[in-house]
């Protein structure tokens, strides 16, 4: 049975990321995923996001996945008519629309050239046995004296150790795409009374739009065969926003904020939204999924090198991102008063 010094479960961009950093330490890494298939949400980098990158080596597989710029944002949140951002104006200028499946693989393929062993077979079970890990794969077994979760938001490693979930307000997101569509290359933010909806190019001459509800405003919408559309062509801005095109039928995801009760412990650690789930108004996701794969992967080099407290101080790292979070979402959630009597936003004012 071959071992590893860390063995890695998940490869989206925490995973692919944390694995590059081990490896590039010469540590011996196994990047375990078998949902590479997966359709997942466009998403969006913004211009902050480049020292991490840099810092990370990871610019040229960034433009690899061939992004489109994100220069700005047009809001209408808080009043009727539409605001501007531009991102030319802010410090590192514009952002990136991604394509995930691009991104995606690219971060892959950065870490298998900085040496990660890839792993496409399904995890099943783990479990400590004497000083190392034993992990139960698809078709066998594989040791490992450390183990990170970057499974996202079902955290199955952890969930497997019984460590906790917890969940803040739900949110659901109904998500479609459409090509071949000329529009506003800005995301579009809009706040209606059920909810809010955000509209963005991506890669390919493609564009996203998603609503985002609570779970029964969602499953109303999705037992109407039209409902999506419905929805879509009451708003005022995303509408105009996103030209013409044919949508296609809404998929649906959790995207309310989630985090772990326990982020790390002996031998084990969690890193993205394994760790730390976002709500997409605060569009960080894919930062923290970076920010908190470099400092896992900091963390395991230094726990591997005999420094044990390192675990702690990852641990307290990752509780201030999740205090900084929640305050700002609060303060954006407060902004929209136009509909304080109705459901979605009095639980989010509260």
């Amino acid at each position: 049975m071959k071992t590893f010094d860390v063995a890695i479960v998940g490869a989206g961009p925490a995973g692919a990321v944390a694995a590059r950093c081990l490896a590039l330490s010469g540590h011996e890494v196994l990047l375990i995923d078998d949902t590479s298939h997966v359709l997942k949400v466009g998403e969006s980098l913004p211009g902050s996001a480049y020292p991490l990158l840099f810092e990370l080596g990871l610019l040229p597989w960034l433009h690899a996945s061939q992004p489109l710029p994100c220069v700005g944002n047009v809001v209408s949140w808080g009043q009727e008519a539409l605001y501007c951002r531009d991102f030319m104006r802010e410090p590192y200028g514009a952002g990136w629309h991604l394509c995930r499946q691009a991104f995606d693989a690219a971060l892959r393929n950065a870490a298998g050239d900085a040496g990660v062993t890839g792993c496409t077979q399904r995890f099943e079970q783990v479990q400590r046995a004497g000083n190392r890990w034993l992990l139960t794969l698809r078709e066998e077994q594989v040791g490992a004296r450390w183990v990170i979760d970057a499974s996202g938001r079902s955290a199955c490693v952890a969930r497997r150790l019984g460590v906790k979930r917890e969940r803040d307000q739900r949110l659901i997101a109904l998500y479609s795409r459409t090509q071949h569509v000329a529009g506003d290359q800005r995301t579009c933010i809009e706040a209606v009374a059920n909810g809010w909806w955000y509209s963005a190019a991506l890669p390919g001459d493609k564009r996203i739009a998603a609503l985002h509800l609570t779970p029964c405003e969602a499953q109303k919408v999705l037992k109407d065969r039209h409902g999506w559309l419905a929805q879509w062509d009451k708003t005022r801005h995303i509408r105009r926003h996103s030209g013409s095109g044919e949508w296609s039928p809404p998929h649906a995801c959790e995207a309310g904020g989630s985090y772990l009760q326990q982020v790390a412990g002996e031998h084990w650690l969690a890193v993205g939204d394994a760790a730390l789930a976002f709500d997409p108004l605060s569009a960080q996701g894919i930062f923290n999924a970076l920010y908190s794969a470099m400092r896992g992967a900091q963390t395991v080099q230094a726990a591997l090198a005999g420094q044990h407290e390192s675990t702690q101080q990852y641990t307290a790292q990752l509780l201030s991102v999740r205090r900084a979070y929640v305050r700002m979402l609060d303060i954006q959630y407060r902004r929209e008063q136009r509909w304080a009597d109705q459901a979605f936003w009095q639980v989010r004012q509260q």
